[in-house]
């Protein structure tokens, strides 16, 4: 009698379902790449926690997400593209904390590269100065990795500086990473409308 594989190379991803809008949040960092760090708090676990909260948001109002890693695991670059082309959603959203040299710097970003992103990249940044008291820094077409070789629509957060003692405080409070988390999907449910 012949054994089956128990895991198949490559799943087969379920057929979309007409109506649902799709998803990809990619918490950034992870495992052995820490991302910033600062008196011992790691850009990863903030993202992480963030994302999470993002996801139960968009599952709520029915939307099907797919995180790029779902726990401390390190997922390359590369990889996290591979996963959103393979899930193939409507956006794709990036979610990192800023850093700097100095402690001064304070604010939001939001970053976007192809032109189709940009409509998203509007609605997600003016959700978060709605919803997050802090420094506009501004939109930017910036060349990352995850926003430059997604098919999808796709932008990169910049929710803060953990290098800004201020900023650092709020971003590892749960208030803030509940209000972080209600703008991003707030400024993803506006860019749906």
């Amino acid at each position: 009698m012949p054994i089956e594989p128990i895991v198949t190379p490559k799943q087969k991803q379920p057929a979309k379902v007409t109506g649902k809008r799709y998803v990809v949040i990619d918490p950034g960092h992870g495992g052995s790449d820490c991302g910033a760090i600062r008196n011992g708090i790691n850009e990863k676990d903030i993202t992480l926690d963030i994302s999470k909260r993002v996801v139960s948001l968009l599952e709520k109002k029915g939307y099907v997400v797919k995180m790029t890693r779902t726990n401390d695991t390190y997922v390359s670059l590369q990889d996290r593209v591979t996963i959103s082309e393979n899930f193939k959603p409507d956006i794709f959203v990036s979610i990192h904390v800023n850093s700097s040299n100095s402690e001064s710097p304070t604010g939001l970003e939001t970053h976007y590269y192809k032109d189709n992103s940009l409509k998203l990249a509007k609605n997600i940044h003016a959700s978060m100065l709605n919803n997050i008291n802090s420094k506009d820094r501004g939109l930017f077409k910036s060349r990352f990795y995850v926003i430059n070789h997604t098919t999808a629509p796709a932008v990169l957060v910049e929710i803060g500086f953990i290098s800004s003692p201020v900023e650092r405080a709020q971003l590892v409070s749960a208030s803030r990473k509940q209000a972080t988390a209600k703008a991003i999907a707030e400024g993803i449910y506006e860019y749906f409308k």
